[in-house]
């Protein structure tokens, strides 16, 4: 399942993607998330 899309746009020098993940619009550590 695709969760993201990756490119490059703006001020960018090449592909990339932006992850953040937020509970109960508070910031979390992502790596928490991640298998």
């Amino acid at each position: 399942q695709a969760v993201a899309r990756v490119g490059a746009s703006g001020n960018a020098t090449g592909p990339h993607l932006h992850f953040e993940v937020h509970v109960g619009g508070r910031p979390q550590n992502p790596l928490r998330f991640l298998p």
